[in-house]
């Protein structure tokens, strides 16, 4: 387990923006859950680096972003799915993995690696983790190698848009009786049989993933975060891949972090020439990440138990 001294715990007030003790606990999880997946990307030689509001934290702030709340790493492709494997063995008692390939009801492109798969409500537990008694991690997200030729890239993010589209929209589609007219056409321009059971929404999610992995390496000369791509509307966010062929260790609260050589070229393409400024901006959930949690304790008249030794209040 990490150490912490008692004053990172206090609430404070960075760049005009207030973080609370309990925060300040949930970024002490979070980081623990960093360390533990860390350690076996370093044992097993896997490559992974900081990404988004955690690549930008850790080189403008050396830490988190005073109004971020959660960690970002990424991998390329074969060591995303190479650590996938082995998180499940090799991480502590009690964590929790969650991706395509590891649990039937994930719905996100990325994966995330949780200390907890539900809210902590033993004492010794939650002095464990510093007081805090949600569950935390951190998102573990994928790069994928972009075609060289323009049209075949643009059939490729088609192809892609399409069948992960229908997935996310699944329930939706299936209600208006669209779902029933798009399988035909996904199953002829991906040459696959889909199997109409309780499991196609998965095989739909699955099968965008592979797509997302089609290319390899040395065929490319580009990267991309697929849905990140998507999400912007933007072809052009793509990074050249030897950008991401060397890592360095920097800072990053009181630990350090893995993070691209040339992370400079990769932050402005994320954030634009002037990323060293700080613009308070939202995340893509409510502040703080575990507000949700907190309601569902709170609707269910659920009490706590605080340990001996947690001064601070848990909620």
């Amino acid at each position: 387990m990490l150490e912490f001294e008692q004053q990172f715990f206090e609430e404070e007030v960075r760049d005009g923006f207030h973080i609370s003790s309990m925060m300040k606990k949930a970024w002490a999880v979070e980081m623990e859950v960093l360390s533990q997946v860390s350690a076996v990307c370093k044992k097993h030689g896997i490559p992974y680096y900081a990404a988004y509001g955690t690549l930008l934290g850790a080189i403008r702030h050396k830490g988190f972003i005073p109004w971020d709340d959660d960690i970002d790493i990424i991998l390329k492709r074969k060591d995303y799915i190479r650590l996938l494997n082995l998180l499940p063995a090799e991480l502590p008692e009690g964590y929790f993995v969650s991706s395509y390939y590891t649990s039937e009801a994930h719905c996100q492109p990325w994966a995330a690696v949780m200390n907890t798969k539900h809210i902590l409500k033993d004492a010794e537990k939650i002095k464990q983790f510093w007081g805090c008694p949600y569950v935390c991690g951190i998102d573990v997200m994928v790069l994928d190698f972009v075609p060289q030729d323009a049209a075949e890239d643009d059939m490729y993010m088609n192809m892609y848009n399409i069948v992960f589209g229908t997935a996310k929209c699944f329930n939706e589609y299936k209600a208006s009786g669209e779902l029933y007219q798009f399988l035909p056409q996904i199953e002829q321009f991906c040459g696959v049989t889909l199997r109409d059971d309780d499991t196609l929404q998965r095989q739909l999610y699955l099968l965008a993933d592979r797509i997302a992995g089609l290319y390899q390496e040395e065929e490319c000369a580009e990267l991309t975060m697929v849905t990140g791509r998507m999400n912007r509307g933007n072809k052009n966010f793509k990074f050249d891949k030897q950008w991401f062929s060397q890592t360095i260790e920097v800072p990053f609260e009181n630990i350090t972090i893995s993070v691209p050589k040339e992370y400079d070229k990769i932050l402005r393409t994320f954030f634009g020439e002037d990323y060293m400024t700080p613009i308070r901006f939202g995340s893509g959930h409510d502040y703080p990440f575990y507000k949700r949690q907190q309601q569902f304790l709170d609707d269910n008249h659920i009490i706590l138990p605080i340990p001996n030794d947690i001064e601070d209040e848990v909620v």
